[in-house]
This record gives C-alpha cells, structure tokens and sequence, in this order.
C-alpha cells in the first residue's frame, strides 16, 4: 500500500526520500509509507499548479465536465477498494466506509449538473428612455488555485466538497493529505487524475500540516484555502491567508447539543442518540451535548446506559462490530484525559470509561452546564455528555453558551413544539425531530461562531470557488 505524492502528473517520492509509516489503529499492523514533502515539492506543486489551472480555465465547460464525469465513474469502479483502505487506515467501520466512498461519485455529477445550469444574471438600465442604455451581465471565472485540506475522520467525502467543485469552476486544485489517512486520500488523488485532467490540475502532497500545511498555504502561489479541521487549525490559516487575501472556506469544529423535551418520546430519543457511535464518535456535526429535561432525565440515562452498553467493539472490518478503535491510540489517549477530566469536574460516570489500546469503551457521563464539556469541551470519541434543565429557556440557554454552532437538534412530543425551540438555538444546521448528525450535498452545510464561515451545499460551493464579473456594454 505504498504511495507516492503527485505533482505535475506525475508519481514521485520526496525530495530527500523521507518517508512516514501509516499503521492500522486495530493492531499496529503497518501498511505502508507515503512521503514527506520537502519546501521544494510544495513549490514545485505549487508552480505546476499555476501553468495547469490556465490549460484547464481555457477548456469549455463541456470539455472539463466530460472529465469530471469520467472521475464519477472511476470513483463508483473502484468504491470497495477505497473503502477498504479507508477501514484499515482510520477503523471506520466498514460499512459506514462503503457508505461514505458511495457519497463521492454523486457529488461530482451534482456539480456538473449545477455548472450546466449557471447562465448568469442580465442587469438592463431601467431608466433609459427608448433604448436599452447601459447593459450588463454577469459571468463566473476561476479563482485560481485551490488548496483543498480535508480530515481525516471521512477522508474521501468530505475532501470531495472541496474538490469537485473547485475543480468544476475551473480551478486547479492541490490536496494535502491528513497525516492519519494519507495513503487512503493519495489513492483517491491517483484514481482522480485517471480521469484525464492536464498536468497541474489535480495534485497531491503528504507531510505534516505544520510544514507542509504551512508551506502550501503561506504563500501568494494560491488563490483560495478549502479546510475542514480543527477551530485552532481554521484561526490559524485565517491569520496566515490574511496576508494575501486567500479565498478561504472553512468547516471547523462543533460541540452540537440537542434538546429532548419533557413530552419528547424517550424510546426516539435514545434511538436518536445513538448517532454518537457513527464513526466510533469522531463526526463533527454529531450530537456531543444531550439537554434532557429534569423530570425524564433518569430514566433517559437509564435506557441510554442500556442501549450503548449493547454496542460490539471489534474488528472494523467485520460487518457485526458496531464500533472500532479510535483513528489511533494518541487520540484514545486524549479522549480518555477528557473524560478524567469531567469527572474531576463532578461529572457522575454512568458506564464504560475505559481504554484499551486506541479503543474506548462507549461511555455515559452524567454532567451540568458549568462543566467545560457542556460549553466548548469538544469530545471526538463515543462518549455521551448528559446534561439536565428544569426550562426550556435554560435549555436555549446552555445550547447557545458554547463558542460552537455547527449543527443542533430539537425532540419534542410534536414538531410545532421543536420548530419554536430550533428557531432558537445557534447553528448553522438544527434538526426537529431528531439529533444532530444531518447533512445533504445540496443543502447548505456550515456553522455560527467558531464552527467556520461559508457554506458547504453544491450551489453554494461554486460560487464559493469562483469570481463573479460584471461586463457592462455601454450605450445599447
């Protein structure tokens, strides 16, 4: 499973040859090596970035959506591969990585569909008298170049709503692969470029994100940032893209809550609030905070506790395992400290608590709003944070006191009851009727406060990644 970086077309090692280990977080088994950049690979990339985006540009629309198109095809023929090597890189359960990969093929055609359907804007002078005076019209062009950073939590999907439609408008795109998963998203880069895109156009680098990230960003050789990750990391690339006006879109973290009402039905809501286990925990816009009503707060805990201590650990290539290892032992590690943590703030460990290697048993924590986890504590891992209000006031009150708005949820004994509370919390996603984890390729995705800035829904993203120009004909 060894990879190489691409870069101007073609496969190549690092400069110096150096090269990292990625291992499988399950037993340590290592798979394979993928480069580490050197300043002058990212230079190189950078340049051949620059001289492709200008062949690709020139190209009509038709031309680059036959390749886009040829790329969804690709993606769909080699789904199980990739799926694979995404399970035993990260231990995402398997089948939630066939379900992820599948997301990658229709996210490309949706934005070949949009592209088609971007005719512009006509602007007549309303006030000319008998003739058309004044006329302008709008029309779309590239930014430039692209720097696409993705996570490693879905590797391939999300990486995918930054460069398909950077790469629809026009755009060359460089990725930098995350150090976690580097061997899964460099095979994604090589199937990517299969599809016939000039030399430039699609590239790839590896390394850390405190070199190579800064080395790719920090410079005026690109024109925009797509980043999800970290909050520190996005206030960080702010600062630095500051310098030049970057472009930059960023999908940050979240400590979404979701508010269960005293008329909610208890057997949906802990049905709900299973999303926690998706991914062995380590989503975004899952549900991390869950707001329960005093008086059904007990028994809430009660079938939760219950219901998480059913979940099977194992293998996440094995289809009847519910959840695997963590992405690595370090971030089991982190996790576990941030339990330690609550409880030495007063939390009450319900269940689980425990740490085997990069796993983490599926944890219930019995918290109160002044604890660090219910306001910006960010817990990547499965652990359900359970926290109680007497008002619905309150329970506003302590969605809304986190520095994060990235998705939210309201479940009330009926819908008119959890569209007045959704109305209410600060985010850029809620969901009545339901926890948090939600999100659709054409419906706007982002978040309120430090959750990041723009918007990530198909439509959206192309205006994103393009320059609106006004051309105006004098004197029609």
């Amino acid at each position: 499973m060894d990879r190489k970086m691409l870069i101007n077309g073609k496969f190549v090692d690092a400069a110096d040859g150096r090269v990292r280990q990625s291992t499988n977080p399950l037993n340590g088994e290592v798979l394979g090596s993928y480069p580490v950049a050197t300043r002058a690979d990212v230079e190189a990339a950078l340049d051949a970035a620059q001289a492709g985006q200008k062949v690709w540009a020139a190209m009509s629309v038709n031309q680059r959506n036959s390749v886009l198109l040829k790329a969804a095809d690709l993606f769909d023929q080699y789904a199980d591969e990739l799926a694979e090597m995404q399970c035993r890189e990260m231990a995402k359960p398997i089948m939630m990585c066939k379900g992820e990969v599948a997301e990658v093929a229709p996210l490309f055609r949706s934005c070949v569909a949009g592209i088609t359907h971007n005719h512009g804007e006509v602007f007549p002078n309303n006030d000319a008298a008998g003739e058309l005076g004044d006329l302008a019209v709008t029309v779309t062009e590239p930014l430039g170049v692209v720097a696409c950073i993705g996570p490693f939590n879905f590797p391939v999907s999300t990486l995918t709503f930054k460069t398909a439609p950077a790469l629809t408008m026009g755009n060359a795109i460089i990725i930098k692969a995350p150090s976690d998963v580097s061997l899964t998203v460099l095979r994604y880069a090589e199937i990517l470029n299969q599809a016939g895109f000039p030399d430039g156009v699609v590239q790839a680098i590896s390394g850390p994100g405190s070199t190579t990230g800064e080395w790719l960003i920090d410079t005026p050789k690109i024109n925009a940032i797509g980043l999800t990750g970290s909050t520190a990391v996005g206030s960080h690339m702010m600062e630095v893209a500051g310098k030049y006006f970057h472009r930059v879109l960023l999908e940050l973290g979240g400590n979404d809550a979701v508010i269960i009402t005293a008329d909610a039905n208890l057997e949906q809501a802990v049905g709900e609030s299973m999303c926690r286990f998706v991914n062995n925990g380590q989503v975004c816009c899952t549900t991390k905070r869950f707001l329960v009503h005093n008086s059904i707060k007990s028994k809430y805990i009660e079938m939760l506790a219950g219901a998480v201590s059913g979940f099977k650990l194992g293998d996440p290539m094995d289809p009847a395992n519910d959840m695997g290892p963590l992405v690595s032992e370090n971030a089991a590690k982190g996790v576990e400290a941030q339990i330690n943590h609550t409880i030495a703030q007063g939390a009450k460990l319900v269940c689980g608590g425990k740490r085997d290697g990069a796993f983490i048993t599926p944890t219930v924590l019995d918290c109160t709003r002044k604890m660090d986890v219910a306001k910006d504590l960010e817990i990547f891992g499965p652990v359900w944070s359970v926290i109680g209000y007497d008002t619905e006031d309150e329970a506003v009150e302590i969605a809304n006191q986190s520095s994060y708005g990235l998705n939210g949820g309201v479940i009330a004994g009926t819908l008119e009851h959890g569209i007045s509370l959704a109305k209410k919390v600060e985010a850029g996603t809620v969901v009545c009727n339901g926890a948090s984890l939600w999100r659709r390729d054409t419906a706007p995705f982002g978040g309120y406060k430090s959750s990041g800035m723009g918007r990530e829904g198909v439509l959206d993203l192309l205006k994103e990644y393009s320059q609106r120009k006004t051309l105006v004909i004098k004197g029609v």
